[in-house]
């Protein structure tokens, strides 16, 4: 029973404790943090007033001593002293206005002087700014001069090249061909087809031919299959009789892209192969037919030894 009513005791005494200390330790820590805080409050204030007091001081010495310059001065002796000494005073303040005014002067002197070189430094700066504004229009003046002379040089380098492809490889060199020997020693280009085309009395007739293997790899990269699906070959009519008209609309586009340099890196036309299969009194349209129709738009082949197959 003992030991129960102790365990009860304790227990209730821990039930009375905050942080393991009673209301009354802690009452009593609070008083004694008070009391710190109004001993420090208590030093602040006493040093607040000792400060005052050595001010006020201060202000009595320097209030006595004005009052002993001023006790005594009761004759016309000291009046004319106290007078003299003004006068005195007045001049001094008189040599130091002078002397303010002269500082003045040398002040606004020396002011001119600075405005009159920011003026000049500003003149030099404006000639200069014109100076680099011409400079500028001469550069660009030049830049231009430059690049006329870049894009002539550019139509010199074209016709030379013209001139060169024109002596190598004539006046019109096959956009397809195959290098074979001349018979001097050296090579030359020897025309590819493109199509077979047979002329008839009122029409013509176009035939495609099977790409040639290979390319023009001295120019290009590029394959003959690879540059003939670059051309417009589905807008031509094959197998069926075309009049003139129709078919330079078919076939123009393929002199275009040879003459404009799409398929080489110089001009260049496709060469055909061509039947001739006009009447014997029809002579004359096979003439227009081949020199102004088909020569104006391919270099030519005629085909004499092969019979025209019929699509």
């Amino acid at each position: 029973m003992a030991s129960k009513a102790r365990n009860f005791a304790e227990s209730k005494y821990r039930r009375g404790t905050i942080l393991g200390l009673t209301v009354a330790e802690i009452f009593i820590l609070l008083l004694f943090l008070l009391m710190l805080v109004f001993l420090v409050l208590n030093q602040e204030q006493q040093a607040r007033e000792q400060e005052q007091a050595q001010e006020l001081a201060e202000l009595n010495n320097f209030r006595e001593t004005w009052e002993q310059s001023l006790t005594g001065i009761e004759t016309p002796d000291e009046i004319v002293a106290l007078r003299r000494w003004r006068e005195n005073v007045s001049s001094t303040e008189g040599n130091a206005s002078e002397e303010l005014m002269r500082l003045l002067v040398e002040a606004e002197q020396e002011r001119d002087v600075a405005e009159s070189e920011r003026q000049e430094v500003t003149r030099e700066n404006e000639q200069l700014m014109a100076e680099s504004e011409q400079r500028q229009e001469e550069l660009s003046e030049k830049t231009q001069q430059l690049e006329q002379l870049q894009e002539e040089n550019e139509q010199f380098r074209q016709v030379a090249e013209e001139r060169r492809i024109l002596l190598e490889k004539g006046q019109n060199p096959p956009c397809w061909y195959e290098l074979v020997d001349n018979g001097e020693g050296g090579q030359r280009e020897k025309g590819l087809y493109i199509f077979d085309i047979g002329v008839f009395d009122q029409h013509m007739v176009v035939r495609r031919r099977p790409v040639p293997l290979g390319g023009a790899f001295d120019d290009s990269d590029r394959t003959y299959a690879e540059e003939a699906a670059l051309l417009p070959l589905e807008r031509i009519r094959f197998n069926v009789p075309l009049i003139d008209e129709e078919f330079s609309e078919d076939l123009g586009p393929i002199f275009e892209a040879g003459k404009q340099k799409r398929v080489r890196t110089y001009s260049c036309i496709f060469y055909v192969r061509v039947w001739d299969h006009t009447s014997e009194f029809a002579k004359e349209r096979w003439q227009q037919a081949h020199d102004r129709v088909l020569e104006g738009l391919f270099g030519t082949f005629q085909v004499r030894d092969e019979p025209w197959e019929q699509p």
